[in-house]
Order: structure tokens, then C-alpha cells, then sequence
């Protein structure tokens, strides 16, 4: 449910504040990324897409898996999470947790995987729900314990029109349950997708998707302290598609065809958006294109906290 923010845009007081920053496209063809800050080093979680229908190019093995690649070398480590989708990281006290959908879309099962290393991963199954069908989740800690944004599109009394995202909490990162799902979602009455959550100061921040008129995809932010009331950030969509998603950082990482494909591509998407805080700024990760298979990696940064960037649009 969105509180009626109508009287506080009539009576409020709203300063320009400082913006994100759009830097520029990094890969062509992956979609589903997270930043985080693992000892002090800053990786990129990578959901590597199996090639298919929609001709994604980046992954010839033939299945889907997960890594994580290091973003100042470049460097990727060993696969895992093979068959799985839709994946997601947390970070704390030196140990990756990852979250993530077995099988293809519109699958029932939620598992998990942990590492110390990025080499050796553990696993063991979260959520195995028939008939329901899971997308992509996030997870934060929040003031009493731990909370998981999940996206689903079945069953239809839980959905209502998809996509519509409920939240699970847990203890421990290893046992969840979820929130009453009539009660704890957002929002039944339309498209609402690819949830990035996070909480700070008694407010848990979650950047969402939209559909919009004429094929067109855009985040929006809102917040809420009890996951069932929410409030619509004044200063939205959180970005738009234009021009400055197809700048490319390094053109020599590209051939001349990508560059072409890149230039030439219809953007009307800017989705898909996750973000963390290193060395005092905000990395945000997010794709561009057209939702119809060609699809971006881009970058873009703000000059200050996590925190403080999310706040700046209430």
C-alpha cells in the first residue's frame, strides 16, 4: 500500500540535492549484476545467462551459472550455482551468501550457496514451494534480523497482476519464512519488479521496476518500517533511459561490431538496478536496452554514502 503523499507534496519542502552520475556501458548482454565489497576488494556478482531464444552472447557453455568478477582486474572467479538464475549476494563478516532459483523461469525452488573463498561453496535449499514461481530476490539486514525481497509471478491470490514482490525474514540467513503475503507485498495492482532492499535508520529502502506506457521500464524508490505501508520517494523515477547509457568506459574492451550494436540499439529500459557503498561513494549497477533481449551493462556512481544517496530522494 503507497501513503498518500499527496498533502505532503502541496505543504513539503524539497532542496536540489545531488544527483547520481551515469558513467557508462560495461558488457553487452548481461542483465542481473550486484556490486559488493568482499575484504576490501570490489566485485561484481554476474548471473552468466545461457544462450537462448533471446540470443544473449555472452555464455556459450550451454547453462546458466554464477561468479563473481573483480572490478579493477577484470578478473572472474570459478563458476558455481550451475542451474541456477536469478541470483543474488550478501556480504557479511567475511563470508558470500548467495540466493537464487533453481532451474529456469518461474521456478519454485529458492536455493542458497556460501563461500569463505569464492572457490568452496556449501548449499542447502531455502524455499521449495510448488506452484509458486520465483525471480529475483535481495537481502538486507534489517532491525531484527534478516529480510529477503523476493519477485514472483505465481500463485495468482498472492500476484495479483505480475509481477509483485512479498519479503521473507530470517534469524540467521539460513532459515526463512515469508511475511504474510496479503499483508507484506508490493503491489498486486500492477507490474512491480527486480527489488534491490536495503534499511538504514529504521527504513527499509527498496528500489523497484515499473512498467510504463509504450514499452517503456523504469526504477522508482520507496521506503517503509514495516514492509507493509510504504512511501513513494519524491524524487522519482530513481534514473530514465537516455543517450549517456551507451557511453562506453573502455571501447577497446569491445570489437567493431559491439560497438555498432551498442550505438545502434533501441534503449527504453533502464532496469535491474543494485548498488553498494565503497571507499565513500555509491556504485550502481543496472541494465539498458529494450527488454526484449538486447541488454546492457552499465555504471553509474554517486558522490557520497549509501545511505545518504537514499535519503536524498524523501
Amino acid at each position: 500500500m503507497i501513503n498518500d503523499f499527496v498533502n505532503e507534496i502541496r505543504n513539503g519542502k524539497f532542496y536540489t540535492k545531488k544527483t547520481l552520475k551515469k558513467i557508462g556501458t560495461l558488457k553487452v548482454g548481461i542483465v542481473e549484476t550486484t556490486p559488493v565489497v568482499w575484504k576490501g576488494k570490489l566485485l561484481r556478482f554476474e548471473w552468466m545467462r545461457k544462450s537462448n531464444e533471446y540470443g544473449y552472447p555472452v555464455n556459450l557453455k550451454g547453462y546458466d551459472y554464477y561468479h563473481f568478477v573483480d572490478m579493477e582486474t577484470g578478473k572472474s572467479t570459478p563458476e558455481f550455482g550451475v542451474n541456477h538464475i536469478f541470483g543474488c549476494p550478501y556480504v557479511e563478516n567475511g563470508i558470500v551468501y548467495v540466493y537464487g532459483v533453481k532451474g529456469s523461469c518461474n521456478g519454485c525452488i529458492i536455493d542458497m550457496f556460501w563461500s569463505e573463498d569464492l572457490i568452496n561453496w556449501r548449499t542447502k535449499t531455502v524455499f521449495d514451494l510448488p506452484d509458486w514461481a520465483f525471480f529475483n530476490t535481495s537481502v538486507c539486514k534489517g532491525h531484527d534480523g534478516y529480510i529477503m525481497a523476493v519477485e514472483i509471478n505465481k500463485p495468482a491470490e498472492y500476484t495479483g497482476k505480475a509481477f509483485t514482490i512479498l519479503f521473507a525474514k530470517s534469524k540467521d540467513l539460513f532459515n526463512w519464512e515469508f511475511l504474510s503475503p496479503m499483508e507484506h507485498s508490493y503491489s498486486r495492482d500492477r507490474y512491480t519488479a527486480c527489488p534491490t532492499i536495503r534499511f538504514f535508520n529504521g527504513q527499509y529502502y527498496m528500489i523497484y521496476l515499473e512498467a510504463m506506457p509504450l514499452h517503456r521500464y523504469m526504477p522508482y524508490i520507496v521506503r517503509s518500517k514495516d514492509l507493509e505501508h510504504f512511501e513513494l520517494g519524491m524524487l522519482n523515477p530513481f534514473m530514465t533511459p537516455d543517450n549517456t547509457d551507451k557511453l562506453v568506459i573502455t571501447p577497446d574492451c569491445f570489437t567493431k561490431d559491439e560497438l555498432e550494436y551498442i550505438n545502434s540499439a533501441v534503449n527504453c529500459n533502464n532496469s535491474d538496478v543494485d548498488l553498494c557503498e565503497y571507499k565513500g561513494k555509491t556504485v550502481i549497477l543496472y541494465s539498458w536496452g529494450n527488454q526484449l533481449g538486447k541488454e546492457f551493462l552499465a555504471l553509474a556512481e554517486y558522490d557520497g554514502t549509501l545511505q545518504e544517496f537514499l535519503e536524498s530522494f524523501f
